[in-house]
């Protein structure tokens, strides 16, 4: 049977592959049935497939798995992640209609509402947007208890506060964020901490103030430190960290290098090169030192440092990555690097080019145009989406070809599978018959020969066949109490054993022990009895179930009685009794 549902699976497995692979529809059209569809599948895949987001966002609605609240706010986030003006304008209207509904009456929605809304003011340099939002989060947080993110939002406020060049407020709103968490053995206000130290220093660093910069960062390895010796007696309430050992090591190993970063940075615009070197060294031996962040940190201490070659190697590395999306701060950065390398090397008509492409760029990157970015994300947008189209077209060949393959593959391996399966269900009821007819055949030789036994006895002795010619005191003591047992058919009581011979003859345990050796043991003799007599049933009486039948023949339980029937005979009950009947049948 096992077999039949492995089958069943595999076709439909087959079925539904076949289908996937010939029907491969242009857009999806939404259908009652399509449950497979929901919030959770649509944010898998919305930030690198937003349309195909929106779709599952669409079906979820049109099946009932999510409401139209729900719906909006998730196709606002789809739309936030675009550079298309006007979806982030469409996400951010989306948002302020759910924030005067209904929905935002539960806190928790509410909060997600704020930090889209933030997140979408933050993408389009709208800092005063963003401090607003940011300051109903807090409330919103503290409202509901939260008072750790409550604190994370405020390290976010004092950071936006210094970029609106309120920079001592700002720090000042820092600081009382630092004091409060600093010191807890708490990973979500650990975590918290290190965030808001992070923003700290972005600030000083962006005031020149580098000499505080260093203790801040020093703390930050510190706390890391503190975190990977002693992580067991940190109080795991933080849903954003890992809470295994290997993953911990990771989360301390990435903020010890980021603060690594920050002091060579802060040693080299200080002229304390020897340990700018140093802290270069540890965050360069570091999987931190090989991403984009680190590199893009990394390139403006090599030229402060004055070693133009490695800034230049870190530059192209850089460049690689960015791929055309040059239109953007560290770009800036990048030509004034080029600038001052080509003029330490005396190519003062390279040198001149770089810094003239810095002044346009920086002319570009001005406050006044960034809030007007129409052309900008424009022309960007267009080149992305030239470049995303070809690799989407190129993509989608390669993967309908992948899945052509794929699926012959697996046609091929099921055909086999259920030849195969086909194959030994075939030999395991062939195997299976001629067992049931070798147990058949023993169980009437058996019984034929027990009576030709008690014919042949003298008067007054009980014969059991074979062992009958048991001539040890043991051995007679034995054939008297398995007649007395087959007679009496004592083995169907359930709770028929050694206790009760002892009482109704009178022997001791040791006596009816050494009787029984010659059989194995009493519970094993009377388990065969059991299954003998059960096999008796299962084809002399038909309209009995299977349950009845093991009650009938003294098993406790119908688990019992089948695990002791396979044992013996290597078939089920119900297959044997479905085996026997077809022989009959087959005879009649």
């Amino acid at each position: 049977m096992r077999s039949f549902r492995h089958l069943v699976l595999l076709i439909a497995l087959v079925a539904l592959t076949v289908g996937c692979v010939k029907n491969r529809a242009p857009q999806y059209q939404p259908q009652a049935s399509d449950t497979l569809y929901t919030a959770e599948a649509a944010m898998r895949v919305y930030a690198y497939e937003p349309e195909r987001a929106l779709t599952f966002i669409d079906s979820a609605l049109f099946v009932g798995n999510i409401d139209e609240d729900v719906a909006k706010l998730l196709r606002a986030k789809v739309y936030s992640q675009s550079l298309v003006e006007q979806r982030m304008d469409t996400a951010q209207q989306m948002l302020l209609e759910l924030l005067e509904s209904d929905y935002a009456k539960d806190l928790h929605n509410r909060e997600v509402v704020l930090d889209l809304l933030g997140t979408i003011a933050r993408d389009q340099y709208q800092i005063e947007r963003q401090l607003h939002w940011a300051t109903f989060k807090v409330e919103c947080c503290r409202e509901q208890g939260r008072e750790t993110e409550a604190l994370r939002t405020e390290a976010e406020i004092g950071y936006l506060l210094a970029n609106l060049g309120e920079e001592e407020k700002g720090l000042a709103k820092l600081n009382g964020v630092i004091a409060t968490l600093d010191g807890q053995r708490h990973t979500d206000e650990m975590d918290a901490c290190i965030i808001a130290i992070k923003r700290k220093i972005t600030v000083l660093s962006q005031l020149g103030r580098y000499e505080e910069v260093i203790p801040l960062a020093q703390r930050i390895i510190a706390i890391a430190d503190d975190y990977r010796e002693h992580y067991t007696e940190y109080t795991d309430n933080a849903y954003r960290l890992p809470h295994e050992e290997q993953q911990t090591e990771q989360y301390c190993n990435f903020y010890t290098a980021q603060a690594q970063a920050f002091l060579s940075r802060a040693y080299a615009q200080l002229d304390d090169k020897d340990n700018a070197r140093h802290y270069l060294s540890l965050l360069e031996q570091s999987d931190y030192g090989a991403t984009l962040g680190s590199r893009k940190m990394v390139a403006p201490v090599w030229r402060l440092l004055g070693e133009y070659d490695k800034m230049l190697a870190t530059f192209q590395e850089l460049e690689e990555q960015m791929g055309t999306d040059t239109l953007n701060g560290d770009f800036a950065e990048m030509l004034y690097g080029y600038a001052q390398a080509a003029q330490a090397a005396g190519d003062f008509a390279a040198s001149s080019a770089y810094w003239q492409r810095y002044a346009r760029l920086n002319t570009l990157l001005n406050k006044e145009l960034l809030e007007s970015r129409a052309y900008e994300y424009a022309t960007r947008y267009q080149l992305q989406e030239e470049r995303m189209n070809t690799e989407r077209e190129q993509a989608k060949a390669q993967n309908n070809r992948n899945l052509a393959i794929a699926g012959f593959i697996l046609v091929l391996l099921a055909v086999g599978f259920i030849v195969w399966l086909l194959v030994q269900h075939r030999a395991i009821n062939r195997k299976n018959r001629v067992l049931v007819e070798q147990i058949a055949e023993a169980m009437k030789y058996k019984k034929k020969n027990e009576e030709l036994g008690e014919r042949n006895e003298p008067s007054g002795v009980s014969g059991v066949g074979k062992e009958a010619k048991l001539e040890s005191a043991d051995g007679q003591l034995f054939v008297m109490l398995s007649e007395t047992i087959r007679r009496e058919r004592l083995f169907t009581d359930p709770n028929f054993g050694r206790q009760t011979l002892v009482d109704r003859f009178h022997l001791t345990e040791r006596r009816i022990g050494a009787a029984f050796a010659h059989a194995g043991s009493l519970p094993d003799f009377i388990r065969e009895l059991r299954v003998e007599y059960a096999c008796q049933m299962l084809v002399e009486q038909p309209e009995k179930s299977i349950g009845d039948i093991a009650a009938a023949s003294g098993f406790s339980s119908l688990s019992v009685f089948s695990r002791e029937f396979k044992r013996k005979l290597e078939v089920t009950p119900t297959y044997y009794r479905e085996q026997m009947a077809s022989k009959i049948d087959r005879k009649s």
